[in-house]
């Protein structure tokens, strides 16, 4: 397809592979362990509940920037095997059900991506990336718990008593891992916004005929409402379709991993009646309370190899504007902002050439992702206003979308001097086209190329300080033991 990534060179290898300890096996784990296998280093992941807990529920949207990365390591085939390209985004009210207009995505701009809009269930990419994982080398143990963490020994203690150790420290167990604890000093678990979502799953012969388009042509549906809204699309071929509901909040407890407890029935009202199929045939849901989060200002721990990536670095949904990304594309980014965590790491240290080059690495790392998973929710913020505007503002909203599906227009597309639209628009395809694995190689030879030659040459000269990296770029150099050996990284 030639929307699709073509890009096909392996990718460079290491010349001084190490150990990665990564701690967290869902799908920001096993994602790392495989960008880092694919250029050369040893990676074990360590993971506290079984595989098929691990694997999770619910659907999962894949955003271009994420599919162009998958098409690069070479998973296009799996995924046309399990996922389903969409290209379209129907949107109606919650309560009325009222159409307001479609969003078809111009294909210049998704060749411009390199990628495309993919949809599958958590599990079916979790599949996917556990085999490419092991297959490329990996080793993953699940029911192994992490109970502590020592950064300065690069060392995990184990539920059982086990000690692990590695070079380096991958935190991939989210908001509630001990990873992020270990980094931060305390719980950073964010505050309750109010809202909550509830993951489901409807068997696809429920689906309402008048929602038909979501089988024959892979469309996404939204419905947007005061205070409540729903997101669906295909999944398992489309004999099932996923669907979230963002409703009131009243405990704030309820995360990802949990078992399926809400009935949707007791939840939905009011909802569009044409709806109700839905509402009533759903499958128990996943309850998750959206919260807010304030950015950490370090994700890697000062004392030692610690790096935190995925929801343990930037957790998502967007907090109280969650409700209100929904309609945006940032809402499918919290994945692909993991998986991109993931492939910059091992970009950067592919070019790993000696141990005292790794908190340099890592500490680039943490500087490029930052500044990434910022603009990402900067730019959801921004753009989520004009989609949950209230009162006259929610009429004039609707009027605009509807006009603009009866001239035959997108409707997230401003026209003439539509400039809150215009501004989101240019926002997605910035979000989009980013490539992560160049942005690393840039970092290289701008940034890391330069210092290694600046350390060459002082090494070559008669100074007195000629044995130390020069100031532009030193983050300290530590020594390492490790008593893991490779073969328990590599299977």
């Amino acid at each position: 397809m030639s929307a699709e990534s073509s890009r096909s060179n392996p990718p460079l290898q290491t010349p001084h592979p190490i150990n990665f300890l990564i701690i967290g096996g869902g799908i920001a784990g096993l994602a790392c362990a495989l960008a880092l296998r694919r250029v050369g280093h040893h990676a074990l992941v360590v993971e506290r509940r079984d595989r098929k807990s691990s694997r999770g529920e619910g659907g999962i949207r894949l955003p271009p920037n994420l599919t162009k990365i998958f098409f690069h390591w070479g998973l296009r085939d799996a995924l046309r095997e399990k996922a389903l390209i969409s290209h379209t985004i129907l949107f109606s009210r919650y309560e009325s059900g009222e159409y307001l207009g479609e969003q078809v995505w111009d294909q210049d701009v998704l060749r411009e991506t390199r990628g495309v809009f993919m949809v599958l269930t958590h599990a079916e990419l979790h599949d996917i990336l556990y085999e490419a994982a092991t297959r490329a080398g990996a080793r993953v143990r699940f029911n192994t718990e992490v109970t502590s963490i020592d950064p300065e020994a690069r060392e995990v203690e184990l539920a059982t008593g086990e000690t692990l150790t590695g070079d380096v420290l991958v935190g991939a167990d989210g908001e509630y891992g001990p990873s992020r604890i270990a980094v931060v000093g305390k719980e950073a678990r964010g505050g309750p916004t109010g809202l909550a979502l509830y993951d489901t799953i409807l068997p696809g012969k429920h689906l309402p005929e008048h929602l038909a388009s979501m089988r024959k042509d892979n469309t996404v549906f939204v419905a947007f409402g005061e205070g409540r809204a729903i997101l669906g699309y295909p999944v398992h071929g489309t004999e099932d379709f996923a669907f979230q509901f963002y409703g009131p909040d009243e405990n704030s407890q309820g995360k990802y991993g949990d078992v399926p407890s809400v009935t949707i029935a007791d939840l939905a009202p009011p909802v569009d009646p044409q709806l109700q199929q839905i509402v009533t045939h759903a499958r128990k849901a996943v309850r998750v309370s959206v919260r807010s989060h304030d950015d950490l200002e370090d994700w890697v721990e000062d004392d030692g190899r610690l790096v935190l990536i995925g929801e343990a670095a930037h957790p998502f949904p967007c907090g109280d504007e969650s409700l209100r990304c929904l309609m945006q594309p940032g809402t499918i980014q919290a994945t692909a902002m993991a998986v991109e965590d993931g492939a910059v790491l091992a970009k950067l240290f592919s070019h790993l050439s000696e141990d005292r080059q790794i908190e340099s690495f890592l500490f680039a790392f943490q500087e490029l992702r930052q500044a990434r998973a910022r603009s990402v929710r900067a730019g959801e913020f921004g753009s989520a206003f004009y989609m949950t505007m209230d009162g006259d503002g929610a009429a004039q909203r609707d009027a605009a979308m509807k006009a603009k599906s009866t001239q035959g227009g997108n409707v997230l597309e401003g026209a003439g001097g539509d400039e809150v639209v215009n501004g989101m628009w240019e926002e997605i395809r910035t979000i989009f086209g980013y490539d992560c694995e160049d942005e690393a190689d840039d970092w290289w030879v701008q940034w890391g190329l330069l210092r290694e030659r600046a350390l060459a040459h002082a090494e070559g000269g008669d100074d007195a300080h000629a044995a130390h990296p020069p100031p532009l770029l030193d983050f300290s150099a530590m020594t390492v033991q490790v008593s893991s050996s490779a073969a328990d990284y590599d299977g």
